[in-house]
């Protein structure tokens, strides 16, 4: 058996009978889709359905929609389609703004439960850990890409997220399977493309192995993170409150700055708001948390008018968040 079908038999349990995956029709998704279908074709009383999002952003979109009708029908898989209206996207950070979409249709397709596979593999992790750092991470984004989560009522998981592209490319090239090509992963005015087309062909040349390394490094970053959260998590149980998005601020200040901090992010990150970035950390730890109490003095991130803004106020010995939009 290939290895790349040994890991998707060690995900099909008993218990999980109805089986997603997201396919762009692109060879990462197009190996995992037919990699998954032959797996369950041994397992009875399971459901598999592919899910294809047209962006609409390109001239190809149609055919590349109509190409993975094609593969499935030729293979008798069921497949959902979503089309996307990019005309209705606002924003600066249109990747982003996709993404979230993506994953809303996901989440609302594992409402029902189930288990939905993603395509990401060992070159997408080393990307989005670079991206990251670029972009000033602390730990928690240095773990990069997780290989599963809970979503909606069931399950996202990523099987080849260990897996080299040029493995992935080489077991489709076996399997005599036809594949999209996406030009917009040419385009390197989208971040990630620059990485992978200018940067990491370069880095690859110094140093051959440099994802795999990487990715131990990555392997370290989880290890860290989890027990930095045990022990914030830890510390948020000694300064919260009856109400969630209250803690005790007398409490708070007790602890050394960098531990003030983690525990900031631990509770704004449970409540579900946008956490703040270092800068605004730093003023919240250093400035904000002495402000005169009698003054209902508050402290905000965002604006008014942005969505996930978020507001800090201080109350008696309470710190205080909420969303303002």
């Amino acid at each position: 058996m290939n290895p790349l079908e040994k890991k998707l038999e060690s995900l099909i349990d008993n218990k999980t009978k109805n089986y997603f995956v997201a396919f762009s029709g692109g060879v990462d998704s197009t190996a995992l889709l037919y990699c998954v279908n032959e797996t369950l074709k041994f397992v009875d009383g399971v459901s598999l359905t592919a899910l294809h999002i047209n962006h609409n952003y390109s001239g190809k979109s149609s055919e590349w929609k109509k190409h993975c009708i094609d593969f499935c029908n030729k293979r008798d898989i069921n497949l959902l389609t979503y089309d996307l209206d990019i005309s209705l996207i606002k924003g600066a950070s249109l990747e982003n703004q996709l993404r979230e979409l993506r994953y809303k249709i996901f989440e609302e397709t594992l409402n029902a439960g189930g288990k939905i596979f993603l395509g990401h593999h060992l070159d997408d992790n080393v990307e989005t850990l670079f991206l990251r750092l670029f972009r000033g991470t602390g730990l928690k984004g240095a773990k990069s890409i997780p290989f599963r989560r809970s979503l909606g009522k069931g399950e996202l998981v990523r099987p080849f997220l260990d897996v080299a592209k040029k493995d992935i490319e080489a077991y489709a090239q076996e399997k005599e399977l036809n594949f999209i090509n996406d030009d917009s992963n040419e385009d390197i005015s989208f971040d990630r493309n620059f990485i992978r087309k200018e940067i990491l062909p370069l880095v690859e040349k110094r140093w051959p192995k440099y994802n795999y390394n990487l990715s131990k490094f990555i392997q370290n970053a989880n290890e860290s993170y989890e027990i930095v959260l045990s022990q914030t998590e830890k510390d948020f149980n000694s300064v919260s409150s009856d109400k969630k998005n209250k803690i005790v601020l007398s409490k708070l200040i007790s602890f050394p700055k960098n531990k003030q901090k983690n525990i900031i992010i631990y509770w704004i990150d449970s409540l579900g708001l946008n956490i703040p970035n270092t800068k605004i950390l730093n003023e919240i730890v250093e400035k904000f948390v002495f402000a005169i109490k009698d003054k209902n003095p508050k402290f905000i991130w965002g604006t008014s008018e942005k969505e996930g803004s978020v507001c800090l106020k201080i109350k008696k010995d309470f710190l205080i968040a909420q969303s303002i939009t």
